[in-house]
């Protein structure tokens, strides 16, 4: 569970619920595909498909269009007074520190869907107010993204590349990365397919480039202890 950020809280809905709605909105950061990032949306769209799957904990998001084309909408995480930076690699003991079980769960999350890109890509409350937050935000170089094109991406995927040098990798309990590992190994041919073979296209990622993620990221579900002690050898 991670907290969003409101940015205007408006009037009370006219309604018979019992819960007095009302209305508002919340922060977002908008993302679109672009010449240096060709499958930015549906890349946030799957990792958050597959996190969900897992319950790591993703920062929300959902596509959608406007005047410029199709966006995914990620909801800024944080909440009240609390403004959360983005975390460097010097913050992340105090991750692992106040959220243990979160941070392993990214760290396997990163190393099946081969994420470079951790650091400054992670939300935490590390203040002294007692809101748990935590979330993993930023998943446009993952997946078809982790290299130049998605065609480069699915060969690395492929040939088991692991990430390096983890800003979260040698902070962790065993016990807790195994736990998570377990949790990968488990997941069915076709929870991970339904989570990555849409149905339909996303910008340029079309069926056929859909399948052959899917296949890899099988074949790295069934590789993950290795993938995991590899990525852990690395930090």
């Amino acid at each position: 569970m991670t907290f969003y950020k409101i940015k205007q809280i408006k009037q009370q809905v006219a309604t018979h619920s019992m819960t007095a709605p009302i209305r508002g909105t919340l922060d977002v950061v908008l993302k679109q595909d672009g010449e240096n990032s060709p499958s930015c949306v549906y890349n946030e769209m799957v990792a958050l498909r597959l996190a969900q799957r897992l319950g790591i904990p993703v920062a929300m998001g959902v596509p959608s269009v406007g005047d410029g084309g199709i966006y995914f909408a990620s909801l800024t995480v944080g909440g009240l007074s609390i403004n959360l930076p983005n975390l460097t690699r010097r913050r992340m003991p105090s991750v692992a520190k106040r959220y243990p079980n979160a941070a392993a769960a990214i760290f396997v999350f990163d190393v099946w869907i081969l994420n470079n890109d951790r650091e400054n890509n992670l939300k935490a409350n590390l203040t002294s107010a007692p809101t748990h937050i935590v979330a993993a935000i930023d998943h446009e170089q993952t997946l078809l993204g982790t290299k130049a094109d998605p065609a480069a991406s699915i060969v690395a995927l492929s040939n088991m590349d692991f990430p390096t040098n983890h800003p979260l990798g040698n902070l962790l309990k065993i016990s807790d990365v195994e736990r998570w590992a377990v949790a990968v190994s488990e997941l069915s041919d076709e929870a991970i397919s339904d989570a990555v073979a849409l149905g339909y296209s996303v910008g340029g990622i079309h069926a056929i480039t859909q399948n052959k993620l899917s296949k890899a990221l099988i074949d790295r579900r069934d590789n993950i202890a290795e993938l995991i002690n590899q990525a852990l050898a690395s930090c």
